[in-house]
């Protein structure tokens, strides 16, 4: 598949192209399309597309705009192959919509990574903080402790999309991953990777009861094989969820959580769902002035020490509660967001729970 952003026009786009021409139905369904089939075979790829960054609002009719909390293509555009029907038959997806999609495969890592164009996003730019997991110190030695223990260790993608960086764990040896997603498309491009990978994976789908398709199942069985549980629902939730997964001991220790949703993932910070038996990390990503990078990062600092003692004082008691530490390990600067602006990854180490 070759996707195109509307920069890559050295001339005209293909709207321009076709709007250039008197007869716009007719070059579009000759001249153009010739075109693009000489592109296909020259450059032996069967699908071609334009797109632009994922907006951060979508247009309704009636109700005027609202958040694009789904993270969808929204300007996605498709000029040649079959990239699958434009609309969906029901809501919620179903097996038959999924099926009806067109796939892609990326490899990275020697990990495959799978989504539907039309429905999401793919990010290149992150491709350095996935390399990064895996061989991250905090990470291996989470590992570690938990062979040598015979426990294992999780980690917790509260935006977890087609499996960016749950996959960087998994590969790096960490034995469960749970990740929460609002897109359907993106859980089934995760699953789908997953079993590409070859790690056993569950879908638990909003509410009870066992749901249709390969590899989807109720939230009272996600198997106790699955390296990967995917939870398409928000990620308010997960505190309950990995409560109820402890409370039954089919949950290792959780010593990794990843919050990477853009512009911010403030909203997450107050999920709380490392052991506190064990030093843990969260990796916050987040977007800063380049000249504020270490002044914010110490704000967040703070406000997750904060969360970390409303927290502590909850299920110790205000008057007898201990503390965890609250520290930056590492600044990551990923990548240009805009102009004087870093997409940024905060490792934050909170240290095991300290009684006094």
């Amino acid at each position: 598949m070759l996707l195109l952003s509307p920069s890559a026009y050295a001339i005209a786009t293909p709207a321009e192209l076709q709007g250039s021409r008197q007869s716009k139905d007719d070059w579009a369904s000759t001249e153009i399309n010739h075109l693009y089939t000489l592109i296909a075979r020259e450059m032996k790829i069967t699908h071609i597309a334009t797109t632009k960054p994922i907006p951060p609002s979508q247009r309704h009719e009636t109700n005027g705009p609202s958040d694009n909390i789904l993270r969808a293509p929204l300007d996605f555009t498709p000029l040649y192959g079959d990239f699958g029907p434009p609309t969906c038959t029901a809501n919620p997806l179903t097996a038959e919509d999924f099926s009806a999609a067109y796939w892609v495969t990326a490899k990275q890592n020697h990990i495959y990574q799978t989504w539907s164009p039309r429905w999401t996003m793919f990010s290149r730019g992150n491709i350095t903080e996935k390399t990064r997991l895996l061989s991250l110190p905090s990470v291996l030695s989470a590992v570690a402790d938990g062979e040598e223990e015979g426990k294992g260790c999780a980690a917790v993608d509260l935006y977890v999309g087609i499996g960016y960086f749950a996959f960087s764990y998994l590969k790096a040896g960490v034995e469960v991953v749970m990740g929460w997603d609002l897109n359907a498309w993106s859980v089934e491009g995760a699953r789908k990777g997953a079993a590409a990978n070859g790690w056993e994976v569950v879908v638990v789908e909003q509410g009870a009861g066992e749901m249709t398709g390969a590899g989807r199942r109720s939230d009272q069985d996600v198997g106790e094989d699955a390296r990967l549980i995917l939870f398409n629902e928000d990620n308010t939730r997960a505190g309950s969820r990995i409560e109820q997964m402890r409370a039954c001991g089919a949950l290792p220790p959780v010593r990794h959580v990843n919050c990477g949703l853009l512009p911010t993932s403030a909203g997450s910070w107050k999920v709380d769902v490392l052991d506190e038996g064990y030093d843990g990390w969260l990796h916050v990503h987040e977007n800063f002035a380049v000249v504020e990078i270490a002044q914010k990062a110490d704000e967040v600092r703070g406000k997750i020490q904060r969360l970390a003692d409303e927290t502590t004082a909850r299920k110790h008691g205000p008057e007898t509660a201990g503390r965890r530490l609250v520290k930056v390990d590492f600044v990551n600067r990923l990548k240009s967001y805009a102009p004087g602006v870093m997409h940024c990854v905060l490792d934050i180490s909170i240290s095991k729970y300290l009684p006094w």
